[in-house]
């Protein structure tokens, strides 16, 4: 069983959604990115997300952006990436997971890319560029290494697409809160709600909810249909602003509304 699969279960055997932390690898540095992993572990992070900078992020906000480019500016590249995380696989049991854009997965070499992924302890992949109809190399290719790749859908996806893309989804489905490219939003659309639902129904795979997601009231709003949050840019700005001690805050405040309605009464 992967990892992530061993952490969905292991929440839900307690009543709990996972929280699912974005950071870009490479910001504040190499050695940085491990703390901030390491400590977000303790603050109660369930499964972190970590960005592999790139030149075009074209899913990415402004806040993401730029931390991809402090990055880039600063040396990291795709072996300083696996460098993370071969230090992350001795020193946290949380599961990680990579999110890239399919240009330096090819560049790298799509075999070796996957064989470095299961050496450093890589749980799964993200590739918001790689439409599903186009996946299927890729996918076989990660899964004979032990890596997952992430599905996505979005509230406009046709239900017949949709069905489709749950048939092979592993792991997690990345559901996509609104249009557009990262950041903090102040309101989620009704159709959003109502699909999210629906999508819930339509899988026994758990759905987890990103985009936009950045207060403990927006995740109360829509705890009930999903099995975790990714939260992203809220976090990567407090990692440029320097202020990590605040950012151990918002994430035990953030975990709050996932612990279950017992254990978030207490």
């Amino acid at each position: 069983m992967n990892r992530i699969d061993e952490k969905f279960a292991e929440l839900k055997g307690k009543g709990e959604k996972a929280l699912i932390a974005y950071f870009t690898a490479g910001l504040p540095s190499v050695n940085g990115t491990i703390e901030i992993v390491k400590g977000a572990e303790k603050s109660g992070v369930d499964i972190v997300e970590l960005g592999v900078p790139f030149s075009d992020p074209i899913a990415d906000g402004p806040i993401i952006q730029d931390a991809s480019f402090r990055a880039l500016e600063a040396g990291m590249n795709v072996d300083k990436v696996f460098d993370i995380c071969k230090a992350l696989k001795r020193s946290v049991k949380l599961p990680y997971l990579l999110m890239t854009y399919y240009n330096p997965v090819y560049k790298y070499g799509c075999v070796k890319f996957a064989r470095r992924c299961a050496e450093t302890g890589i749980s799964g992949i993200i590739i918001p560029d790689l439409p599903f109809e186009e996946s299927r190399d890729i996918r076989k290719i990660l899964k004979k290494h032990g890596t997952i790749l992430v599905s996505f859908l979005t509230p406009f996806t046709p239900l017949k697409r949709a069905k489709r893309i749950l048939k092979d989804a592993e792991g997690f489905v990345y559901f996509i809160t609104s249009a557009g490219v990262t950041g903090p939003r102040k309101s989620f659309s009704s159709e959003m709600a109502k699909k999210l639902k629906e999508i819930r129904t339509m899988t026994g795979i758990p759905v987890s909810a990103g985009f936009g997601i950045s207060s403990a009231v927006q995740i109360e709003q829509i705890c009930d249909n999903v099995d975790g949050v990714i939260i992203g840019s809220f976090f990567v700005k407090k990692i440029i602003e320097g202020k990590i001690e605040q950012l151990w805050a918002d994430i035990k405040e953030l975990k709050m509304p996932l612990l279950g309605k017992r254990n978030y009464l207490r």
